[in-house]
């Protein structure tokens, strides 16, 4: 009891624990007076799994008549994720049940997003629904501060996660469960850096059971830390086994190969393409992808650099994807620790991508801005998004060039931080 005690005086005197306060203070806020569409979708399916005790969710809606309630609101395609997630979140829900109101959850699943807000309950209860994110979130923030041996620049870089605006949009705003994933995927660099190579490769497998995104950087992981062939196939091998595992038991589902295994959101990748005839042309992802990797394998193995590949790789899939705005939080970790390694060098670039950013983000619907503090006032979802009165000028013109803005910003700082690293090697 004493040595609790004795641990627990230290973390309160602890100089971070003031700044953790505070942030957690501020995502709790965010947590009860936002919402998005995502959530009250991924809601349902927890609450299927949770309180229902459905395993297979793809086929759950399928299977029902279209003419039931649920067909009507949520459609057959809503169950977008690979089924970890789903599974998660509803072990979440079902181990936070006593503290949810059964017959507010009941409510909120039968009626219409728009209509799901009127209910005074609606605030405690997002609040708790967001509540998992927080455990990955602060787990990011400290796992950070490993990338730094100086006490200061552990504090900086534990600070700017903190308050970092993109974790209060995606996790704490919009809903969206990302925050897990990229968790595995900074967990997998800290295994990574300190010799434990099997760890590191699994923890981003678990990541890309959740979404397919930490896949992206697994060649990345496979080059640096293999030193022989054999150890190559090795920890490819475990990589993608718990990606496998986890959709294995639903392949032979035709809706969860349809809506989830071949979505079309894994496809935007390839959306940019240079045409070399009436049929063909080069994915211009897939290229640069390719030429990283190539360049990779040609590098010396440095695990403390291989933050840089994730960097790259995410900086590239900004510069050519259409991408949804909460997306850009899986850039941050990396853009957060190449940032405070070069001592604020390149700020001016990493300011013109966050101004991008925004932009993108107000130029969506208002479920992405403004109106995700519909709780507040629900009459926010039945307004026009801003720019969509905008007559004097071509809206799409000017995202395209803010895109362009982006997309130079990105190539200037794979360049300027690739020779940094190139010589740390």
């Amino acid at each position: 009891m004493k040595s609790l005690q004795k641990s627990l005086t230290k973390i309160v005197k602890s100089w971070w624990f003031p700044w953790l306060l505070a942030g957690v203070f501020l995502r709790l806020v965010f947590s009860a007076v936002t919402i998005h569409p995502d959530l009250w979708s991924l809601n349902f399916t927890s609450y299927l799994f949770s309180f229902n005790g459905v395993i297979n969710v793809y086929d759950y809606l399928v299977n029902l008549s279209p003419s039931h309630e649920w067909s009507k609101l949520y459609g057959p395609s809503v169950f977008t994720y690979p089924p970890l997630a789903y599974f998660t979140l509803g072990g979440f829900m079902f181990i936070f049940k006593p503290l949810l109101n059964f017959s507010f959850m009941e409510w909120f699943v039968n009626h219409s997003f728009a209509g799901s807000l009127s209910n005074p309950e609606i605030f405690r209860q997002l609040l708790i629904l967001k509540l998992p994110y927080l455990f990955f979130d602060l787990g990011i923030a400290f796992l950070l501060t490993g990338f730094f041996t100086e006490q200061r620049l552990k504090k900086i870089v534990f600070l700017l996660w903190i308050f970092n605006p993109l974790s209060f949009y995606t996790s704490f705003m919009v809903g969206q469960f990302d925050v897990i994933p990229l968790f595995f995927t900074v967990l997998a660099l800290h295994f990574a850096r300190n010799g434990k190579n099997e760890l590191s490769v699994l923890s981003l497998g678990v990541g890309g059971a959740f979404k397919m995104f930490p896949l992206l950087f697994l060649p990345f992981l496979v080059l640096v830390l293999g030193k022989t062939y054999w150890q190559k196939i090795k920890l490819s091998f475990l990589g993608i086994l718990p990606y496998v595992l986890s959709i294995l038991p639903f392949l032979s589902s035709f809706a969860f190969r349809q809506v989830s295994l071949f979505s079309a959101q894994s496809q935007k990748m390839l959306h940019m393409i240079l045409p070399v005839s009436g049929a063909e042309g080069i994915y211009v992802f897939v290229f640069f992808f390719l030429l990283l990797i190539f360049l990779a394998g040609y590098r010396r193995k440095n695990p403390e650099t291989l933050y840089w590949y994730f960097l790259g790789v995410m900086l590239l899939f900004f510069s050519v994807t259409h991408y949804h705005p909460q997306w850009f939080l899986w850039l941050t970790p990396f853009l957060v620790v190449q940032t405070v390694k070069d001592k604020f060098t390149h700020l001016w670039l990493v300011i013109a991508l966050i101004f991008t950013w925004l932009f993108i983000t107000f130029s969506f619907e208002p479920s992405l801005n403004f109106a995700l503090f519909a709780p507040l006032n629900p009459n926010l979802v039945k307004l026009p998004g801003i720019f969509e009165e905008i007559r004097f000028y071509d809206i799409f013109q000017l995202k395209s060039i803010v895109r362009s803005i982006a997309a130079a910003a990105s190539l200037s700082l794979i360049l300027l931080t690739w020779r940094k690293n190139e010589k740390a090697d």
